[in-house]
């Protein structure tokens, strides 16, 4: 089942109403406003960063467009030192395009951080893997989601 099926599906299972929308391709911000603008999306964008551990293991950090990953908290968090994972480890245990990483529908033993200034906002906006589409999805509903799912879940808060 490809990343954006899952997605879908993790959804559906749970009775979460989402809005999809189809466009050119979005693997930037500017692009990304340009899609919001045309379509009347109400969310904020996600920020997704895909993290290999020192240990061996994977974490999708999930936060907003433009905040920056306070390393010393992850580490903390984690338990073990963080860095970015390369291009083909996204690809590979993700199935997301590089520049358009997916916060939801990963494997179980990837850890999930989601930064607590995301329910801050009414809806977060990302791509359920193509980055010709994106969802848009009421933070209420994720953050009932959020206990219901197979990964590890871990509260980040950025500055």
């Amino acid at each position: 089942m490809s990343l954006h099926a899952r997605n879908l599906a993790l959804l559906e299972e749970h009775a979460i109403a989402y809005r999809e929308v189809s466009h050119e391709a979005v693997l930037d911000y500017p692009t990304a406003h340009v899609v919001r603008q045309r379509f009347g999306l109400r969310g904020v964008e996600s920020k997704s960063l895909f993290l290999r551990l020192k240990d061996g293991t994977y974490a999708m950090l999930v936060t907003l467009e433009g905040a920056r990953a306070d390393w010393s908290q992850l580490k903390a968090l984690l338990g073990t030192r963080p860095s970015v994972a390369s291009d083909e480890e996204l690809v590979r245990l993700t199935g997301c395009v590089p520049q358009c990483a997916c916060p939801l529908g990963h494997a179980e033993d990837i850890v999930l951080l989601v930064d607590e200034a995301i329910f801050r906002h009414d809806y977060l906006i990302y791509s359920p893997g193509p980055p010709e589409r994106t969802l848009e999805v009421a933070t209420a509903d994720l953050a009932r989601l959020l206990p219901q799912l197979p990964n590890r879940v871990l509260h980040y808060r950025s500055g």
